[in-house]
């Protein structure tokens, strides 16, 4: 039932039903959302703005320049010649310093702090995100394909975050300290027409609140479908060695082109629906020029009735409000698109923010936690399971197994003996019952300190994409090129790792696909020897190799595990005879529990396992 409160707030959102406070939607913002990240740098980022706020200022200055270039030096018939010049120099002098040091120098410097802190909000928000995402259960990661998460840390969602993010530290205080700034400081020459540059400001500010209403759903929709087509598509390519085995080219590409192009009419939706608001912004400004320009001229003319011309506006003035009215569409334009930058970083972030919200199924415990015993006899004790299928698959399952015992779990797939293993690990945890070692209740005890006291041989390893050494050294990070060529020895690895080009510098592709499958499964041996663990678990650790190869290994395996527990589970015979116990599954319970002469005596699930050659010879 994972994300079911996040599902149920867009299944209301689709229908239509708003049930949301305006406190739940403030705790729904980016700005809510990246607080955690922003407030040990909370004052860079302020001084970051402070000084795009003096940018601000500066722009106002370069935008009226004219005005005292035209009124004061050129058109000015008090003053002589050679005080013109020395007004020109006084105001190029001014020009240049606020172009210079007001405008470029600060900028560049607020640039640095704020490039260098957004790294760091950015940093944070990715490492949180793969901690969370690492420390959550298997249930999470069935119901999350590997693409879709991938989208998350360095796609679309964090983008739009980012996006949005910087518009309003480095652009938005310049935008609106240029709006104040220009407003109020014309406001001293003429009232009316300061009056329509700040109606202008209010129209656009208005059309920019309801634009981002009508657009948020629709980067809401196309995010999510973005997820989607995203998980399909990486699937797609892991699999591309099985689309060329099944000659399934030409309808991996028909399937490829109809789920991007989902994507495409989701983008062609979002940016018509765009385009329209800004069109309305673009008619919006338009009207207040034709404003403007008719007011301008009433002034100019003195008003309804003559007046001495020393009341008119000058020609530098109306210079003036002409070259501020165009200007400042620059700074209301980027105030009207962080309409749709915050609708889209809402939407990225609610993503975003959903997984990092998401309990896990398998937690681990709050205050003092239980250390894992070294050496202790497990017990399972009434273990009812099931995934999400609604079937149960372990029924109150009853277990005891004394440490050191190897013991081998059979049976038909689906009987539960891979649940067994992902129980004791905690990937799961079980809906009714307990599993302890030594006593302990391992729901008590940090789940990584659990999982390291396991050696585990997976069935389908993986490998990951990097050099040999560092695969090996998964289960013991420390380890030396010694102790790994002893692993690899004793798992008959090494045969094939010294041949490798670099041997354990040798770089493996993605997934291991360099490698064989008996290989991989040499090497997940490896590790789990590697690590020297007080408990195994061996999932057809040997169904990859051939004959020869498995009796050798078993040997070393047998060898390895003496004297420490292990949970063997197995279709082939060779791998369970010589087991202390061997347990028949059936159904998520225990139909028989014996050594393997005892089983093999007897009529029931084992001997009808062996003769029906599920265990094969």
């Amino acid at each position: 039932m994972l994300l079911i409160g996040a599902r149920l707030g867009r299944q209301k959102k689709a229908e239509g039903v708003s049930t949301e406070t305006k406190k739940e939607k403030r705790e729904h913002s980016v700005w809510h959302a990246l607080w955690p990240y922003i407030r040990q740098y909370r004052w860079l980022l302020l001084t970051a703005a402070l000084l795009n706020a003096f940018y601000g200022l500066a722009v106002t200055f370069q935008t009226l320049m004219p005005r005292y270039l035209i009124d004061d030096v050129l058109t000015d018939r008090v003053v002589t010649n050679s005080h013109r010049w020395t007004r020109l120099l006084v105001l190029i002098v001014a020009y240049l310093l606020v172009s210079i040091v007001g405008r470029m120098l600060v900028w560049h410097i607020s640039y640095r702090i704020f490039t260098y802190v957004r790294e760091k909000i950015i940093f944070g928000l990715r490492a949180s995100f793969f901690r969370h995402v690492n420390h959550l259960s298997r249930h999470f990661h069935t119901q999350h394909q590997s693409g879709e998460l991938y989208t998350y840390l360095f796609g679309s969602p964090l983008g739009q975050v980012q996006n949005y993010f910087q518009q309003v530290v480095m652009a938005a205080p310049g935008a609106v300290f240029t709006l104040a700034s220009t407003i109020l400081w014309l406001g001293s020459w003429d009232w009316l027409l300061s009056g329509v540059l700040l109606l202008t400001t209010c129209t656009v500010t208005a059309a920019m609140l309801g634009a981002q209403k009508r657009i948020r759903p629709l980067w809401e929709d196309f995010d999510h479908t973005e997820a989607t087509v995203t998980s399909y598509v990486a699937d797609m390519l892991r699999g591309s060695r099985d689309v060329k085995l099944y000659a399934m080219e030409q309808k991996a590409a028909a399937d490829f082109e109809s789920q991007v192009w989902r994507i495409g009419e989701k983008i062609y939706q979002r940016d018509v629906r765009s385009h329209f608001e800004w069109m309305k912004n673009e008619s919006i400004n338009y009207a207040c020029f034709v404003l403007m320009c008719a007011a301008i001229t009433w002034r100019y003319l003195g008003g309804l009735h003559d007046k001495p011309s020393a009341t008119r506006i000058t020609i530098g003035q109306i210079q003036a409000y002409l070259t501020a009215f165009i200007a400042l569409q620059g700074p209301l334009n980027l105030l009207f698109n962080l309409a749709t930058l915050r609708a889209s970083a809402d939407a990225g972030m609610e993503r975003i923010r959903t997984i990092l919200e998401t309990v896990s199924t398998t937690p681990d415990p709050v205050g003092p936690m239980a250390q894992v015993p070294h050496k202790g006899d497990i017990a399972i004790r009434n273990v009812r399971f099931g995934y999400e299928t609604g079937r149960p698959v372990l029924r109150q399952l009853n277990l005891h197994i004394p440490y050191g015992q190897h013991v081998a779990l059979v049976g038909a797939s689906g009987a539960g003996k891979s649940t067994i293993a992902q129980l004791l690990l905690r990937l799961y945890d079980p809906e009714e019952g307990e599993i302890l070692i030594a006593g302990v209740n391992i729901r008590h005890c940090l789940g990584s300190e659990l999982r390291c006291r396991f050696g585990v041989v997976p069935q389908d390893p993986f490998i990951f994409r990097t050099n040999m050494r560092e695969n090996l050294r998964v289960t013991r990070p420390r380890a030396t090129d010694r102790e790994i060529q002893h692993a690899c020895e004793l798992a008959n690895a090494w045969e094939f790792v010294r041949e490798l080009p670099g041997v354990l510098d040798a770089v493996v592709g993605e997934g291991g696909a360099t490698l064989s499958g008996g290989q991989k499964q040499r090497l997940a041996i490896a590790r789990a020897l590697l690590a020297e663990p007080d408990y195994f678990i061996l999932d057809e650790a040997t169904s990859a190799l051939d004959t020869i190869s498995e009796q050798s290994v078993l040997g070393i395996l047998r060898q390895a595990v003496n004297g420490r527990t292990a949970l063997i589970i197995a279709h082939r015979i060779a791998t369970v005879k010589y087991c202390d116990r061997i347990v028949a599954m059936e159904d998520g319970q225990v139909a028989q529990d014996g050594t393997y002469e005892q089983l093999l005596a007897e009529h029931g699930l084992f001997r009808n396992l062996v003769e029906g050659q599920v265990l094969r010879g």
